[in-house]
């Protein structure tokens, strides 16, 4: 009878161990899931940049930027929180349609609470900022540091810290071809023999830009009118090589009213003001331009009586980056091309 009794239970047994194993195994199997994910989560990579070397995360997700919004955007990044220079800012609108948070530069970075409060995971910052800020960014998140003005070899870096090296890659090729396309039609518009300048003018001074500069590493850059002079088949007048010959760590040099009436270039770019500063501060400065120009010194320039003088936009005009370059790049294509 006992054993009658065994025989009956003992396949239940059986079944009931076989649930408790297999939901043993299931529950292990879970487990390891989830460590493995947290440890994804975790991962890091040491990134060598201008300030050092730091571990940030594999794969960012919050990513909080100090001027260099242009090269970001274009890799497509998670941008939690970008920096506006000035009012007018050429990247505004579209850090506004990421629903970028937006930090006006006039704040300072001693306002490093709206880098707290955008809880990044990685802060990329320009070279601009000083070892102090650094330091201070640092403490909310990783931070790493590249040349804006190099965005060529600073986007490449870029791209391969946040795993977005082939965005990277596409951006300088799309830019290239641009350029290519921009150099043929300004070409077959003006010849290959016409000559450039591009000038700033402010509330204090006249500036004229160089073809690039040496910084003090050695390493020549271009500055914010490289693409102008280097890039389009247009040749610097003789005073703009000699003056980047004396001034070899200079982007631009300012004029006297005595040397003025040396820019002789066939076309002339000119903007006022800077990309950051506020209305009032480019109301300033396009008042000493419009006095300027009644000037018979000014009346008297080449590109001035052949109508060759066009204005642009400081906003980007004198900034950098793949979005800044296609921006001047659409205007010397227009200016030269409808009114040669």
């Amino acid at each position: 009878m006992y054993l009658l009794s065994l025989r009956k239970v003992f396949p239940v047994f059986i079944l009931i161990l076989c649930i408790c194993i297999a939901g043993c195994g299931a529950t292990s199997s879970s487990e390891s899931s989830m460590v493995t994910s947290q440890t994804d989560a975790t991962q890091t990579q040491s990134v060598e940049h201008l300030f050092g070397t730091t571990a940030i995360p594999l794969h960012p997700k919050r990513i909080a930027s100090y001027n260099l919004e242009d090269m970001l955007l274009s890799l497509k990044a998670p941008l939690v929180l970008g920096v506006s220079v000035g009012e007018n800012y050429y990247l505004e609108d579209r850090l506004k349609a990421q629903q970028v948070s937006i930090l006006n530069m006039d704040s300072g970075l001693a306002n490093l609470e709206a880098f707290a409060d955008a809880q990044p995971d990685l802060i990329v910052a320009s070279a601009t900022i000083d070892r102090t800020t650094y330091d201070q960014l640092s403490l909310i998140a990783p931070t790493i540091v590249y040349d804006r003005e190099d965005w060529k070899n600073s986007i490449v870096k870029i791209g391969k810290a946040l795993d977005l090296e082939d965005q990277a890659h596409q951006v300088i090729t799309d830019h290239n071809r641009q350029v290519q396309q921009a150099k043929a039609t300004i070409t077959e518009a003006v010849g290959d023999k016409a000559t450039i300048a591009f000038l700033r003018t402010t509330s204090k001074d006249i500036r004229l830009y160089l073809p690039g500069y040496q910084n003090k590493q050695g390493q020549t850059l271009p500055g914010y009118a490289g693409m102008l002079y280097n890039d389009l088949g247009l040749l610097p007048m003789p005073l703009v090589y000699q003056l980047q010959k004396d001034n070899p760590d200079k982007q631009n040099v300012n004029l006297s009213t005595e040397v003025l009436p040396e820019v002789k270039a066939d076309y002339v770019f000119v903007t006022s003001g800077s990309a950051g500063g506020t209305s009032e501060d480019l109301q300033k400065d396009q008042s000493e331009f419009a006095e300027l120009q009644k000037s018979p010194i000014w009346q008297a320039l080449p590109a001035v009586q052949n109508h060759h003088l066009y204005s642009v936009n400081a906003k980007y005009w004198i900034s950098t980056g793949p979005i800044a370059d296609e921006l001047k790049i659409k205007d010397a294509v227009k200016q030269l091309t409808t009114s040669s």
